[in-house]
This record gives C-alpha cells, structure tokens and sequence, in this order.
C-alpha cells in the first residue's frame, strides 16, 4: 500500500473543490463576526461614514483573512486526507491490500439478519488456508512468501465476485465471505478457488512454486452469530488439512454434501 502524497500542491489539486468551498463559508463567517464586532465599537456613525466605515472593515477584513483562510482550509483538507488513509490503513492489510481480521470480523458483526446476502438470506464462509506455507519460507525465504501471498491475493480478486468480500485473516489464512442463497453455488465457489490455487504457477524470482489450499465451508442463516460460523468454518479448515490437505470440508448439517470434496 502506497501512502497518498500529503504535499499542498497535490492537496490543491486534488480537493479543489472542497477546499474552494470551505475557504468561502469560513470567509463569510469572519466578516459577518468582524462587522458585527465593528458595528459594536462604533454605534454612532450613520450615513456615508457608515458606509464607508463598513468598506473600510470589510477591505481590511478580506486582506487579512483571504490568505489566512485559505491556509487553514488547506490544512484542514490534508489532515483529513490523512485521517481517511490511515483509517483505511487500519482496516486493510498492508501486504495484500485486503481486509484484515479486525475489519472483516467487524463488517460481519455489524450486519443485520438483512443485509442483502442472497434472496432466502443464508450466507456461506470460507476459511482457506495455504498448504505447507512454512516450507516455502524455509525453502525461499520470506520474501518469496510475501510474493505468494500477494499474488494469491490476486488469484482471489479475479476468480471472486464483486459482491463476495474476501481478507487475509493472518498469516497464511485467508476468509472469503460469499453473497449466495444456494449451498451448492458456495461449493462451486469453493471447488473454483481450490482449482484456481492448485493450477496457478506462483513466481518468485524466476522460480515457480506450486501450492494448495485447505478450505473450511460452512452454510449459515441470519439466527447464527457470524463468529460462531467463523469458528466452525476454522475447524473444517483443519479438518481438511487432517484428512490430506487440497480438499473442502463442509459444515454437517449445512451442506447436503460430503464432508470432503
């Protein structure tokens, strides 16, 4: 993740727009105080000395303020650009560029039983984990295990769709969030992104590296708290891995399919 120029000329350029339109309320409200303070220190003036006294306040008034204004503006309008970079920077993981655990969990628990997750309401969770991730850090090093993990982060992106959310949970554990009402459409989603992840030819350094993934299904309604599904969804991730890795396990119950495929 890049960090967003915070220059003044690239601010100016930018949120022109708003920083116009700021610069002119702000403006406006410190003549209006200035004329009313300068109509309370000179009651008695009327007529042309009035009017001129006004003139007099509002020419002063605009030469101070313009320049002060627009400063204060303009550091106002690079303070937020920061503040939504760094709340953006809280929520995504920096390697990757996808959600992490904490934005992810939180997007979930913050929705309600309708939130638009497929027409019956039902919701399906992936927890993909890498299979024998450590031996490509021993084997390569970490630096090819950052690269991996960036391009299965991409991997994700192109065989997800839009609507689906997907994070890196930590490590090498991923979880995709799928809007589906079908639990056979979760299992081809599933079954897409083990294949995707099991043809895939990763790089690093003009070495290639091949790799599965483990993946944990469950199927859940609106009456199942979210971390409880997630939960479950671990589990299934470690069940698959015990039963030889490169495979779904699915939540009993849920599915009306095998544990494995």
């Amino acid at each position: 993740m890049t960090y967003p120029d915070l220059s003044f000329l690239s601010v100016l350029r930018n949120r022109t727009r708003p920083i116009v339109v700021r610069s002119l309320l702000l403006l406006v409200a410190i003549v209006i105080f200035a004329q009313g303070v300068n109509a309370y220190f000179t009651p008695d003036l009327a007529g042309a000395e009035r009017i001129a006294n006004v003139l007099l306040c509002l020419k002063i008034t605009s030469i101070v303020a313009v320049p002060f204004v627009f400063y204060v503006v303009l550091l106002q309008a690079r303070a937020d650009l920061a503040a939504e970079f760094f709340r953006l920077l809280s929520r995504t993981d920096a390697l990757t560029g996808l959600l992490n655990r904490r934005a992810f969990v939180e997007l979930h628990r913050s929705a309600g039983a309708d939130d638009g997750f497929g027409e019956t309401g039902s919701r399906a969770l992936l927890v993909i984990d890498l299979d024998h991730f450590k031996q490509v850090n021993d084997r390569f090093g970490h630096d090819a295990g950052d690269a991996i993990l960036m391009q299965l982060a991409d991997l994700f992106r192109i065989n997800l769709r839009s609507d689906d959310i997907v994070a890196r949970m930590g490590g090498e554990e991923f979880a995709v969030a799928l809007r589906c009402g079908a639990e056979d459409e979760a299992l081809y989603v599933a079954q897409r992104l083990r294949h995707a992840v099991e043809r895939n030819v990763f790089l690093f350094e003009n070495q290639e590296i091949r790799l599965t993934v483990s993946i944990g299904l469950v199927c859940y309604d609106g009456d199942t708290r979210f971390e409880s599904a997630l939960r479950q969804a671990d589990l299934l991730t470690y069940k698959s891995k015990k039963d030889g890795r490169n495979r779904i396990s699915c939540g009993e119950g849920h599915l009306a399919l095998p544990n494995a495929a």
